[in-house]
């Protein structure tokens, strides 16, 4: 098996009616490819009479293409159940929350504009299928180049393919190096590979104890610092200085979820590991039932125009935040190298104060 079961995906699907003909020519493009490429359910293994080849490196770059040109016309429409109807996973939620900011706020939501990409095809015969690709994109047009790491994923037979995780790559770094076969496919591998430093399914676990316990939390050896691991810490725990001189306490925890994660081989043996993680908070009166109203609860500028209720806000801030991220996995020979964190993606998903 390559990627973790749990949980359902589900893609929103947009009514055809008033598509422009650019954007049903793209969808048509999905659709057809998606009806070419059925797939097989989630266990492990499947009969050989119904195994059914996944995506060939060259029927992925034709999804990547019909990818790209919708989303480009449902941004140009500002259509946000066109948008949302190409994505599934993590990038689901993501982009719904980023909708409802700007409902919220006012404004529009803007995509990339993506060069070519690298493809990294897994030869997949089950379901869930799937496929990654390294991507030049800017925010905007004139904006930087970055590198992006997507994965389109096709969870089950009666799903169309769609855009599962979306990752930027630290400033400076490469783009992972995945082991290519002479046939140009990739290994997707298990996720409880033994030839790895850390099994796959382990790898979002560690990074998030240590996000939550500092260098001092004992899987602090197992993973490179950065900013995604001791990094967030450091900031969260900043702002817990803050809050408390404040009079108020802020707490915070990552920790996994139920969206699937994948991972290839790379050319040393390692793997890229790709998956998400929630980032959940919480600030509350430090003495909520001293004498007197409690201290109010600090709001940043931010997050002002999201929370429900008005300020002074006196019990409670909560907020949600859903991550990707990459992360490099040494091989299990390289027994002192660490975890290193490459990239993340997402953000803010839920606000609520009292």
């Amino acid at each position: 098996m390559n990627a973790t079961c749990t949980g359902n995906s589900r893609v929103r699907t947009a009514a055809p009616g008033g598509m422009p003909p650019l954007l049903m020519a793209a969808l048509g493009m999905l659709t057809g490819l998606a009806l070419l490429l059925p797939v097989q359910g989630c266990g492990t293994t499947a009969a050989a009479a119904t195994a059914i080849p996944g995506p060939t490196p060259a029927s992925a770059l034709r999804l990547f293409s019909s990818y790209a040109t919708a989303q480009k016309v449902a941004l140009a429409n500002n259509d946000e159940l066109l948008a949302l109807s190409l994505l599934t996973g993590s990038q689901l939620g993501i982009s719904t929350a980023a909708y409802g900011l700007v409902a919220t706020t006012g404004g529009t939501v803007t995509g990339p504009v993506y060069g070519k990409p690298t493809l990294y095809v897994p030869k997949l015969t089950t379901y869930p299928q799937w496929f990654a690709a390294a991507v030049p994109e800017r925010p905007s047009a004139g904006a930087p180049i970055q590198t992006a790491l997507l994965v389109f994923d096709r969870p089950s037979a009666k799903s169309t393919w769609a855009l599962s995780v979306s990752v930027l790559l630290n400033p400076g770094t490469p783009a992972p190096k995945v082991a290519i076969g002479p046939d140009g496919y990739a290994t997707a591998l298990a996720t409880s590979d033994p030839a790895l430093r850390m099994q796959p399914n382990e790898v979002g676990a560690t990074h998030a104890t240590i996000a939550d316990d500092g260098p001092s939390s004992a899987a602090a050896p197992l993973v490179k610092p950065g900013p995604q691991t001791t990094g967030l810490y450091q900031a969260n725990a900043g702002l817990a200085r803050q809050a408390a001189a404040q009079g108020n306490t802020y707490t915070w925890e990552l920790e996994g979820t139920s969206y699937p994660f994948f991972a290839l081989r790379t050319t040393d043996g390692g793997a890229l590991v790709l998956y998400t993680l929630t980032l959940s908070t919480l600030t509350v009166p430090t003495h909520p039932h001293a004498t007197g109203s409690p201290t109010p609860i600090f709001v940043p500028a931010a997050l002002r125009p999201l929370v429900p209720a008005r300020p002074p806000l006196r019990h409670e801030l909560t907020t949600y935040s859903t991550f990707s991220y990459a992360a490099l996995d040494p091989p299990a020979s390289a027994t002192s190298a660490a975890i290193q964190l490459v990239g993340s993606g997402g953000g803010l998903t839920y606000v609520h104060g009292t």
